[in-house]
Protein backbone atom coordinates (compact mmCIF):
# COMPACT_ATOMS: atom_id res chain seq x y z
CA UNK A 1 0.00 0.00 0.00
CA UNK A 2 1.13 3.66 -0.28
CA UNK A 3 1.03 5.41 3.29
CA UNK A 4 1.85 8.50 4.60
CA UNK A 5 3.36 8.93 8.11
CA UNK A 6 2.99 11.97 9.51
CA UNK A 7 5.61 13.17 12.22
CA UNK A 8 9.71 11.80 12.14
CA UNK A 9 9.76 11.81 15.68
CA UNK A 10 9.73 8.07 18.38
CA UNK A 11 6.67 6.43 16.80
CA UNK A 12 6.44 7.62 13.21
CA UNK A 13 10.02 6.91 12.25
CA UNK A 14 10.01 3.68 13.83
CA UNK A 15 6.53 2.95 12.20
CA UNK A 16 7.80 4.17 8.75
CA UNK A 17 10.80 2.16 8.71
CA UNK A 18 8.63 -0.92 9.23
CA UNK A 19 6.28 -0.13 6.89
CA UNK A 20 8.70 -0.15 4.65
CA UNK A 21 10.49 -3.08 5.58
CA UNK A 22 6.58 -4.79 5.02
CA UNK A 23 7.11 -3.82 1.25
CA UNK A 24 4.81 -0.65 1.53
CA UNK A 25 5.74 2.74 0.30
CA UNK A 26 5.87 5.33 2.37
CA UNK A 27 5.70 9.08 2.27
CA UNK A 28 7.31 10.58 5.96
CA UNK A 29 6.11 14.36 6.64
CA UNK A 30 8.34 16.05 8.97
CA UNK A 31 8.08 19.96 9.55
CA UNK A 32 10.81 20.23 11.31
CA UNK A 33 13.99 21.27 8.99
CA UNK A 34 16.73 19.91 10.80
CA UNK A 35 14.76 16.34 10.98
CA UNK A 36 13.90 16.61 7.27
CA UNK A 37 17.21 17.26 6.70
CA UNK A 38 18.40 14.32 8.56
CA UNK A 39 15.81 12.27 6.79
CA UNK A 40 16.90 13.23 3.35
CA UNK A 41 20.76 12.67 4.15
CA UNK A 42 19.36 9.11 5.27
CA UNK A 43 19.86 9.53 9.22
CA UNK A 44 17.00 8.15 11.41
CA UNK A 45 16.71 11.69 13.61
CA UNK A 46 15.83 9.47 16.69
CA UNK A 47 18.11 7.04 18.87
CA UNK A 48 16.70 3.47 18.48
CA UNK A 49 18.86 0.34 18.59
CA UNK A 50 18.52 -0.81 14.73
CA UNK A 51 16.40 1.95 13.46
CA UNK A 52 19.14 4.02 11.38
CA UNK A 53 19.55 0.83 10.08
CA UNK A 54 16.35 0.07 8.69
CA UNK A 55 15.38 3.51 8.38
CA UNK A 56 18.64 4.19 6.25
CA UNK A 57 18.39 1.51 3.64
CA UNK A 58 14.72 2.38 3.01
CA UNK A 59 15.81 6.56 2.99
CA UNK A 60 18.46 5.67 0.35
CA UNK A 61 16.56 2.93 -1.60
CA UNK A 62 13.59 5.32 -2.31
CA UNK A 63 10.77 3.05 0.04
CA UNK A 64 10.83 5.91 2.63
CA UNK A 65 10.46 9.34 0.90
CA UNK A 66 10.71 12.07 3.74
CA UNK A 67 8.04 15.48 2.33
CA UNK A 68 7.51 18.19 3.93
CA UNK A 69 3.35 18.19 4.22
CA UNK A 70 0.36 16.91 3.59
CA UNK A 71 0.06 18.61 0.05
CA UNK A 72 2.75 15.81 -1.14
CA UNK A 73 1.81 13.26 0.82
CA UNK A 74 -1.82 12.94 0.40
CA UNK A 75 -1.61 13.21 -3.58
CA UNK A 76 -0.60 9.62 -3.64
CA UNK A 77 -1.75 7.80 -0.54
CA UNK A 78 -4.62 5.61 0.32
CA UNK A 79 -4.02 6.17 4.07
CA UNK A 80 -2.53 7.94 6.49
CA UNK A 81 -0.84 7.35 10.36
CA UNK A 82 -0.60 10.58 12.63
CA UNK A 83 2.03 10.13 15.12
CA UNK A 84 2.58 13.39 16.32
CA UNK A 85 2.90 14.11 20.04
CA UNK A 86 0.51 15.05 22.52
CA UNK A 87 2.55 16.22 25.68
CA UNK A 88 0.94 16.98 29.08
CA UNK A 89 -0.49 20.80 29.38
CA UNK A 90 -0.49 22.28 32.47
CA UNK A 91 -3.63 20.71 34.07
CA UNK A 92 -2.29 16.96 32.85
CA UNK A 93 -4.89 16.27 29.72
CA UNK A 94 -3.30 15.59 26.74
CA UNK A 95 -2.65 18.38 24.37
CA UNK A 96 -3.90 17.67 21.05
CA UNK A 97 -3.18 20.51 19.36
CA UNK A 98 -0.35 18.77 16.97
CA UNK A 99 -2.53 16.09 16.25
CA UNK A 100 -5.72 18.77 15.52
CA UNK A 101 -3.40 20.63 13.20
CA UNK A 102 -1.99 17.84 11.02
CA UNK A 103 -5.66 16.47 10.93
CA UNK A 104 -6.98 19.93 9.09
CA UNK A 105 -3.77 19.70 7.13
CA UNK A 106 -5.02 15.91 5.97
CA UNK A 107 -8.85 16.75 5.67
CA UNK A 108 -8.11 19.65 3.50
CA UNK A 109 -6.13 17.29 1.15
CA UNK A 110 -7.62 14.85 1.37
CA UNK A 111 -11.22 16.01 -0.04
CA UNK A 112 -9.49 17.48 -3.24
CA UNK A 113 -9.34 14.03 -4.26
CA UNK A 114 -12.45 11.82 -5.23
CA UNK A 115 -10.69 8.37 -3.96
CA UNK A 116 -11.11 6.60 -0.69
CA UNK A 117 -9.07 7.65 2.17
CA UNK A 118 -8.13 6.29 5.69
CA UNK A 119 -7.11 8.07 8.76
CA UNK A 120 -5.06 6.09 11.51
CA UNK A 121 -4.53 8.02 14.35
CA UNK A 122 -1.58 6.57 16.46
CA UNK A 123 -0.75 9.20 18.94
CA UNK A 124 -2.16 8.89 22.74
CA UNK A 125 -5.12 10.78 23.15
CA UNK A 126 -8.21 9.61 25.49
CA UNK A 127 -11.94 8.80 23.98
CA UNK A 128 -13.92 11.93 25.39
CA UNK A 129 -10.90 14.28 24.02
CA UNK A 130 -11.60 11.97 20.36
CA UNK A 131 -15.16 12.33 20.20
CA UNK A 132 -15.31 15.98 21.39
CA UNK A 133 -11.67 17.55 19.99
CA UNK A 134 -10.94 14.83 16.75
CA UNK A 135 -14.49 13.54 15.42
CA UNK A 136 -16.01 16.78 15.50
CA UNK A 137 -13.03 18.62 13.59
CA UNK A 138 -13.09 15.69 10.86
CA UNK A 139 -16.62 15.58 10.42
CA UNK A 140 -16.37 19.86 9.89
CA UNK A 141 -13.47 19.43 7.61
CA UNK A 142 -14.44 16.34 5.68
CA UNK A 143 -18.20 16.99 5.15
CA UNK A 144 -20.62 14.18 4.32
CA UNK A 145 -17.35 12.47 2.91
CA UNK A 146 -16.86 11.59 6.75
CA UNK A 147 -17.63 8.02 7.15
CA UNK A 148 -18.98 7.79 3.45
CA UNK A 149 -15.51 7.11 2.03
CA UNK A 150 -13.23 8.93 4.27
CA UNK A 151 -12.52 6.83 7.20
CA UNK A 152 -10.84 7.51 11.01
CA UNK A 153 -9.46 4.52 13.26
CA UNK A 154 -7.65 4.61 16.55
CA UNK A 155 -4.28 2.41 16.21
CA UNK A 156 -2.39 2.62 19.52
CA UNK A 157 1.32 1.90 19.43
CA UNK A 158 2.75 -0.26 22.41
CA UNK A 159 6.66 0.33 21.81
CA UNK A 160 9.10 0.73 24.11
CA UNK A 161 12.13 2.84 23.86
CA UNK A 162 15.29 0.78 23.28
CA UNK A 163 13.20 -2.06 21.88
CA UNK A 164 10.70 -0.13 19.95
CA UNK A 165 11.42 -2.32 16.11
CA UNK A 166 11.00 -5.80 17.87
CA UNK A 167 8.00 -4.68 19.75
CA UNK A 168 6.20 -3.57 16.12
CA UNK A 169 7.51 -6.99 13.79
CA UNK A 170 6.31 -8.52 17.22
CA UNK A 171 3.46 -7.20 19.09
CA UNK A 172 1.22 -9.34 21.66
CA UNK A 173 -1.64 -8.18 19.06
CA UNK A 174 -2.62 -5.22 16.59
CA UNK A 175 -6.03 -3.20 17.96
CA UNK A 176 -7.92 -0.89 15.92
CA UNK A 177 -10.69 1.20 17.07
CA UNK A 178 -12.89 2.52 14.50
CA UNK A 179 -16.85 2.53 13.82
CA UNK A 180 -15.57 2.32 10.02
CA UNK A 181 -15.67 -1.02 8.81
CA UNK A 182 -13.08 -0.20 5.69
CA UNK A 183 -10.62 1.30 7.77
CA UNK A 184 -10.16 -1.97 9.86
CA UNK A 185 -10.13 -3.86 6.57
CA UNK A 186 -7.19 -1.49 4.57
CA UNK A 187 -5.16 -1.93 8.32
CA UNK A 188 -5.70 -5.23 8.76
CA UNK A 189 -4.18 -5.55 5.30
CA UNK A 190 -1.51 -2.76 6.18
CA UNK A 191 -0.55 -5.69 9.14
CA UNK A 192 -0.78 -8.79 7.34
CA UNK A 193 3.22 -9.16 7.69
CA UNK A 194 2.37 -9.12 11.39
CA UNK A 195 1.94 -12.64 13.35
CA UNK A 196 -0.14 -11.60 15.72
CA UNK A 197 -4.29 -11.45 16.72
CA UNK A 198 -5.79 -8.33 14.87
CA UNK A 199 -8.70 -7.11 16.89
CA UNK A 200 -11.24 -4.37 16.11
CA UNK A 201 -12.85 -2.60 18.70
CA UNK A 202 -14.65 0.64 19.68
CA UNK A 203 -12.63 3.34 19.95
CA UNK A 204 -13.36 4.10 23.05
CA UNK A 205 -12.21 0.61 24.14
CA UNK A 206 -9.07 0.75 22.00
CA UNK A 207 -7.73 4.26 23.77
CA UNK A 208 -8.89 2.80 27.16
CA UNK A 209 -6.55 -0.06 26.53
CA UNK A 210 -3.40 2.17 25.90
CA UNK A 211 -4.10 4.46 28.82
CA UNK A 212 -4.94 1.43 30.85
CA UNK A 213 -1.82 -0.98 29.39
CA UNK A 214 0.59 2.32 30.57
CA UNK A 215 -1.37 2.95 33.81
CA UNK A 216 -0.53 -0.32 35.02
CA UNK A 217 3.08 -0.88 34.06
CA UNK A 218 3.64 2.53 35.90
CA UNK A 219 1.47 0.78 38.89
CA UNK A 220 4.10 -2.17 38.50
CA UNK A 221 6.89 -0.17 39.15
CA UNK A 222 5.72 1.69 42.06
CA UNK A 223 4.36 -1.33 43.35
CA UNK A 224 7.92 -3.07 43.28
CA UNK A 225 9.64 0.16 44.85
CA UNK A 226 7.29 0.00 47.37
CA UNK A 227 7.79 -3.36 48.61
CA UNK A 228 11.83 -3.09 48.30
CA UNK A 229 11.18 0.39 50.35
CA UNK A 230 10.49 -2.35 53.32
CA UNK A 231 13.33 -4.57 52.93
CA UNK A 232 14.58 -3.08 56.04
CA UNK A 233 11.53 -3.15 58.00
CA UNK A 234 10.83 -6.78 56.91
CA UNK A 235 15.04 -7.53 57.12
CA UNK A 236 14.17 -8.85 53.76
CA UNK A 237 15.58 -9.55 50.43
CA UNK A 238 13.51 -7.11 47.92
CA UNK A 239 15.44 -8.55 45.16
CA UNK A 240 14.83 -11.88 46.22
CA UNK A 241 11.15 -11.05 46.89
CA UNK A 242 10.11 -9.77 43.86
CA UNK A 243 11.97 -12.68 41.99
CA UNK A 244 9.84 -15.63 43.91
CA UNK A 245 6.77 -13.91 43.75
CA UNK A 246 6.71 -13.50 40.17
CA UNK A 247 7.41 -17.15 39.73
CA UNK A 248 3.74 -17.70 40.55
CA UNK A 249 2.23 -17.48 36.83
CA UNK A 250 -1.29 -18.79 38.54
CA UNK A 251 -1.86 -15.76 40.63
CA UNK A 252 0.51 -13.47 40.65
CA UNK A 253 1.63 -12.65 37.43
CA UNK A 254 -1.39 -13.89 35.74
CA UNK A 255 -5.02 -12.94 34.42
CA UNK A 256 -6.18 -14.14 38.22
CA UNK A 257 -7.84 -10.93 39.23
CA UNK A 258 -7.41 -9.05 36.52
CA UNK A 259 -11.15 -9.22 35.19
CA UNK A 260 -13.11 -5.90 36.17
CA UNK A 261 -15.77 -6.56 38.86
CA UNK A 262 -16.31 -5.62 42.28
CA UNK A 263 -15.05 -4.99 45.47
CA UNK A 264 -12.43 -7.50 46.96
CA UNK A 265 -13.02 -9.53 50.44
CA UNK A 266 -12.88 -12.48 52.59
CA UNK A 267 -10.59 -13.50 55.79
CA UNK A 268 -7.21 -12.58 54.01
CA UNK A 269 -6.83 -9.57 51.76
CA UNK A 270 -8.42 -7.16 53.55
CA UNK A 271 -7.02 -7.82 57.30
CA UNK A 272 -3.55 -8.53 55.23
CA UNK A 273 -3.78 -5.22 53.63
CA UNK A 274 -4.45 -3.90 56.55
CA UNK A 275 -1.48 -5.26 58.65
CA UNK A 276 0.75 -3.98 56.55
CA UNK A 277 0.40 -0.54 55.73
CA UNK A 278 -0.38 -0.48 59.72
CA UNK A 279 3.74 -1.74 59.47
CA UNK A 280 4.39 1.08 57.40
CA UNK A 281 2.76 3.74 58.62
CA UNK A 282 4.67 2.76 62.94
CA UNK A 283 8.08 3.03 60.50
CA UNK A 284 7.20 5.55 58.97
CA UNK A 285 7.51 4.92 55.47
CA UNK A 286 5.66 6.50 53.05
CA UNK A 287 3.98 3.66 50.48
CA UNK A 288 1.15 6.05 48.35
CA UNK A 289 0.09 2.43 46.00
CA UNK A 290 -0.66 0.46 49.12
CA UNK A 291 -1.98 3.24 51.33
CA UNK A 292 -4.99 3.57 48.33
CA UNK A 293 -5.41 0.44 47.52
CA UNK A 294 -8.29 -0.13 50.70
CA UNK A 295 -9.83 3.62 49.85
CA UNK A 296 -10.26 2.32 46.25
CA UNK A 297 -11.80 -0.87 47.78
CA UNK A 298 -14.62 1.28 49.46
CA UNK A 299 -15.12 3.40 46.51
CA UNK A 300 -16.48 0.54 44.43
CA UNK A 301 -19.20 -0.06 46.95
CA UNK A 302 -19.85 3.18 47.26
CA UNK A 303 -20.31 3.62 44.18
CA UNK A 304 -22.89 0.95 44.10
CA UNK A 305 -24.64 2.56 46.94
CA UNK A 306 -24.73 6.02 44.52
CA UNK A 307 -25.68 3.88 41.30
CA UNK A 308 -28.99 2.63 43.32
CA UNK A 309 -29.85 5.86 45.31
CA UNK A 310 -30.18 7.37 41.91
CA UNK A 311 -32.16 4.36 40.18
CA UNK A 312 -34.91 5.61 42.74
CA UNK A 313 -36.05 2.29 43.75
CA UNK A 314 -37.15 0.51 47.35
CA UNK A 315 -37.50 -3.00 47.07
CA UNK A 316 -33.79 -4.61 46.27
CA UNK A 317 -33.26 -8.61 45.69
CA UNK A 318 -29.53 -8.76 46.03
CA UNK A 319 -28.38 -12.56 44.57
CA UNK A 320 -25.38 -13.27 46.42
CA UNK A 321 -23.94 -12.54 49.77
CA UNK A 322 -20.86 -14.40 50.92
CA UNK A 323 -17.22 -12.94 48.91
CA UNK A 324 -17.47 -15.39 46.14
CA UNK A 325 -18.79 -18.39 44.99
CA UNK A 326 -18.50 -22.06 46.54
CA UNK A 327 -18.31 -20.56 49.93
CA UNK A 328 -20.55 -19.47 53.20
CA UNK A 329 -17.47 -17.29 54.08
CA UNK A 330 -19.08 -13.94 55.11
CA UNK A 331 -16.34 -12.32 57.09
CA UNK A 332 -15.44 -8.58 55.34
CA UNK A 333 -17.51 -9.61 52.21
CA UNK A 334 -18.42 -6.65 49.91
CA UNK A 335 -21.93 -7.63 49.51
CA UNK A 336 -22.42 -7.80 53.19
CA UNK A 337 -21.19 -3.98 53.36
CA UNK A 338 -23.43 -3.43 50.63
CA UNK A 339 -26.13 -5.08 52.04
CA UNK A 340 -26.16 -3.49 55.34
CA UNK A 341 -25.86 0.07 53.93
CA UNK A 342 -28.65 -0.43 51.66
CA UNK A 343 -30.94 -1.45 54.88
CA UNK A 344 -29.34 1.34 56.82
CA UNK A 345 -30.47 3.49 54.29
CA UNK A 346 -34.17 2.18 54.50
CA UNK A 347 -34.63 -0.34 51.86
CA UNK A 348 -36.17 -3.50 51.20
CA UNK A 349 -33.85 -6.40 50.88
CA UNK A 350 -34.25 -9.69 49.96
CA UNK A 351 -30.96 -11.81 49.84
CA UNK A 352 -30.36 -15.30 47.46
CA UNK A 353 -27.27 -17.37 48.20
CA UNK A 354 -27.56 -20.72 48.16
CA UNK A 355 -24.23 -20.80 49.16
CA UNK A 356 -25.01 -19.67 52.90
CA UNK A 357 -27.32 -21.04 55.67
CA UNK A 358 -26.94 -19.46 58.76
CA UNK A 359 -27.49 -22.85 60.46
CA UNK A 360 -24.13 -23.45 59.03
CA UNK A 361 -22.35 -20.37 60.02
CA UNK A 362 -19.87 -20.60 63.30
CA UNK A 363 -16.60 -18.96 64.82
CA UNK A 364 -15.30 -15.95 63.25
CA UNK A 365 -17.77 -16.32 60.38
CA UNK A 366 -21.07 -16.49 62.19
CA UNK A 367 -19.54 -13.88 64.74
CA UNK A 368 -18.89 -11.00 62.01
CA UNK A 369 -22.52 -11.37 60.26
CA UNK A 370 -23.86 -11.17 63.76
CA UNK A 371 -22.10 -7.97 63.76
CA UNK A 372 -23.43 -6.53 60.62
CA UNK A 373 -26.27 -8.35 59.60
CA UNK A 374 -28.39 -9.28 63.06
CA UNK A 375 -31.43 -10.31 60.85
CA UNK A 376 -29.94 -12.52 58.36
CA UNK A 377 -32.27 -15.05 58.96
CA UNK A 378 -35.25 -12.73 58.11
CA UNK A 379 -33.40 -11.54 54.54
CA UNK A 380 -32.22 -14.98 53.37
CA UNK A 381 -34.68 -16.66 51.23
CA UNK A 382 -34.89 -20.26 50.05
CA UNK A 383 -35.95 -20.24 46.37
CA UNK A 384 -34.95 -17.80 44.04
CA UNK A 385 -38.19 -16.56 43.32
CA UNK A 386 -39.20 -15.62 46.56
CA UNK A 387 -36.30 -13.08 46.19
CA UNK A 388 -36.84 -11.60 42.84
CA UNK A 389 -40.71 -12.02 42.37
CA UNK A 390 -41.39 -8.59 43.64
CA UNK A 391 -37.92 -6.51 43.48
CA UNK A 392 -38.16 -3.19 41.72
CA UNK A 393 -34.23 -3.96 41.49
CA UNK A 394 -31.94 -7.63 40.88
CA UNK A 395 -28.31 -6.88 42.37
CA UNK A 396 -26.18 -9.58 40.74
CA UNK A 397 -23.01 -9.64 42.96
CA UNK A 398 -22.38 -13.59 42.21
CA UNK A 399 -23.07 -15.36 39.51
CA UNK A 400 -25.45 -18.02 40.71
CA UNK A 401 -28.12 -17.48 38.22
CA UNK A 402 -28.43 -17.58 34.03
CA UNK A 403 -29.77 -14.00 33.23
CA UNK A 404 -32.51 -15.92 31.55
CA UNK A 405 -33.95 -17.50 34.83
CA UNK A 406 -33.76 -13.80 36.35
CA UNK A 407 -35.57 -12.48 33.70
CA UNK A 408 -38.22 -15.35 34.04
CA UNK A 409 -38.28 -14.64 37.53
CA UNK A 410 -38.54 -10.92 38.28
CA UNK A 411 -40.90 -8.86 37.82
CA UNK A 412 -41.94 -7.35 34.14
CA UNK A 413 -40.47 -3.58 35.45
CA UNK A 414 -37.42 -4.22 37.26
CA UNK A 415 -34.15 -3.93 36.09
CA UNK A 416 -30.87 -6.15 36.80
CA UNK A 417 -27.73 -4.31 38.03
CA UNK A 418 -25.10 -6.52 37.11
CA UNK A 419 -21.97 -5.54 39.05
CA UNK A 420 -19.66 -8.00 39.33
CA UNK A 421 -20.09 -7.96 35.11
CA UNK A 422 -21.20 -11.58 34.69
CA UNK A 423 -23.46 -11.02 31.64
CA UNK A 424 -22.47 -9.28 28.38
CA UNK A 425 -24.38 -5.88 28.14
CA UNK A 426 -24.91 -7.00 24.38
CA UNK A 427 -27.15 -9.67 25.45
CA UNK A 428 -30.15 -7.62 24.36
CA UNK A 429 -31.54 -7.51 27.55
CA UNK A 430 -33.08 -4.14 27.94
CA UNK A 431 -33.08 -4.26 32.30
CA UNK A 432 -29.57 -5.05 32.31
CA UNK A 433 -27.39 -2.05 33.97
CA UNK A 434 -23.83 -2.35 35.02
CA UNK A 435 -21.98 0.25 37.37
CA UNK A 436 -20.16 1.93 34.75
CA UNK A 437 -23.44 2.54 32.31
CA UNK A 438 -24.11 5.95 31.74
CA UNK A 439 -28.14 5.45 31.93
CA UNK A 440 -28.09 5.06 35.33
CA UNK A 441 -25.31 7.80 36.99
Amino acid sequence: MKIAVFGAGYVGSVTAACLAGFGHQVWLVEISPEKLEMLRAAKSPVSEPGLQDVLGASLRSGQVMPVAGAVEAIADTELAFVCVGTPSRADGAADTRQVRNVLREIAEEAKRWQRPYVIALRSTVTAPQISEEIIPLLKDGLGDRFGRDIFFALNPEFLREGKAIDDFLKPAFVVVGTDHPPAAGALHEVHRAIDAPFYVVSPGTASLLKYASNAFHALKVAFANEIASLEAVFGADAEEVMKLFCLDHTLNISTAYLSPGYAFGGSCLPKDLRALNRLVSAAGVVCPVLGSVQRSNEVVVERSVNVIHHLGVRNIALIGLSFKPGTDDLRESPLVELAERLLGKGYRLRIFDPDVRTESLMGRNLQYVNEHLQHLTSLLCGQAGEALADSQLIVVGKPLLPLERIIDLCASDARILDIIRCFPLNSGCSKLLRLSSTEEL
